[in-house]
């Protein structure tokens, strides 16, 4: 049950409140009511409620001196203000109260239950949220690096349930803030018959490629193969590149999988390391790693290193503009190249084309926006580069099998 209090200077009006909403029906419980600012406040230090319903003009401290005060002994309280037309001046100092809503005078039941119900859903979602996290944090304390690793393990190899991807994001990025990531797979050759040597290996590459990892985790996939993330920047593969020359006295070779925006994608992005590796075969046996990205061969020279670099440029600048009127011909002129060369590139660099990865891309933060209970589907499709909402709809659904409108709805429950 929602605790619910009542704050306003009219008996009658706190009355009628009382009497004609089903409070029950709504999840609620009154628990206390009050005719000025100064009893709200004690009521609300004796209550705690959930929610606050208040009248913005009362005798003493108003409604907007007694929330703000009420805010800063509970931030999470939810405030709904009663104002009258003649109260804009008020209401506009409420909105920076992060008041939850407001209904006018004379009150109609009905709006007040809209208001009240919305309300209680954003607190019911702010509590699975907290219970998620202590949950998580449990769980960290208990035994984060098998958890962390079997979760890991799992996604790689495509084997997904519930709500695994909400938990390996919470821990990856424990503060909230994701970023698109790569998968990373090393390849150990295992012909030598010297154990000791394979163990050194291993130990030389948990060394020099955990600092670069998400998380710290390297995981041994199975007796030749190891994988972790890297973030999808422009940088990532660089990094990975300068710790090359710690990893001595063994055949060693890395592939390197697309630019990838969730986790939920880790599936294919290990399937795209693993093809990586395989555009090494049928080359000779190097004396120093070998780093394939996936679709593009890359070997240790400085020559291969400025292509790949430069066309890294490329993928951030999608990726900080893909919201953006971006073309193909226009990013081929800005990076000086034909646009037939450059669609080539692309499609190598990438395995798609160029409308497909940036379709991907709006697709996948058309997907984020839209678990916002408050957001509406025109400003998403602003959000991710279309002006035409019915046109983006139409490729949502054609991407998701779902109308921007129908996830939208999912997702609030």
């Amino acid at each position: 049950m929602f605790k619910v209090l009542i704050a306003d200077d009219e008996w009658m009006i706190r009355e009628g409140l009382k009497q004609t909403i089903d409070w029950e029906s709504l999840g609620c419980e009154l628990v206390g009511e009050a005719a000025d600012g100064e009893l709200a406040l004690q009521a609300i230090r004796q209550h705690e409620p959930d929610i606050l319903i208040s009248d913005i003009r009362m005798p003493g401290i108003d409604g907007l001196g007694m929330a703000s005060a009420a805010k800063a002994l509970y931030p999470e309280l939810k405030i709904i203000f009663l104002t009258g037309f003649d109260d804009f001046a008020y209401a506009q100092q409420a909105i920076k109260l992060n008041a939850s809503d407001f209904v006018l005078k004379p009150t109609d039941p009905d709006a007040l239950m809209q208001a009240i119900q919305k309300v209680c859903k954003e607190i019911a979602s702010q509590r699975q949220r907290s219970i998620a996290m202590e949950q998580l944090l449990s769980w960290k304390k208990d035994g984060e690096p098998l958890i962390v690793q079997k979760l890991l393990y799992d996604h790689l190899l495509g084997d997904q349930e519930g709500d695994s991807v909400r938990k390996l994001t919470g821990w990856l990025f424990p503060e909230g803030r994701t970023m698109p990531v790569r998968v990373v797979v090393a390849k150990v050759g295992l012909s030598t018959d010297a154990k000791s040597v394979v163990d050194g290996l291993w130990l030389q590459l948990r060394s020099q490629m955990c600092r670069y990892a998400i998380g710290g985790h390297m995981l041994r996939m199975n007796e030749g193969h190891a994988a972790w993330l890297l973030p999808g920047t422009d940088e990532a593969v660089g990094l990975l590149q300068a710790g090359l020359p710690g990893i001595r006295g063994g055949d060693v070779c890395f592939g390197v999988s697309a630019v990838h925006e969730t986790l939920e994608q880790l599936g294919q992005a290990y399937k795209e390391a693993l093809q990586a590796i395989k555009q090494i075969a049928g080359h000779e046996k190097q004396d120093r790693p070998v780093v394939s990205v996936y679709g593009e061969l890359e070997h240790m020279d400085h020559h291969a290193i400025h292509l790949a670099e430069g066309f890294r440029q490329v993928e951030l600048y999608i990726h900080n503009h893909y919201h953006e009127d971006i073309s193909l011909q226009g990013l081929a002129a800005m990076f000086h190249m034909s646009e037939a060369h450059f669609s080539r590139l692309f499609r190598k660099r990438t395995g798609v084309s160029f409308v497909e990865y940036v379709t991907r891309l709006r697709m996948e933060q058309a997907k984020r926006l839209l678990e916002d209970e408050h957001v509406r589907v025109y400003e998403v499709s602003q959000a991710v580069g279309y002006q035409d909402s019915r046109y983006f709809s139409q490729i949502f659904r054609k991407y998701t099998g779902e109308t921007p409108s129908e996830y939208h709805k999912k997702t609030e429950k």
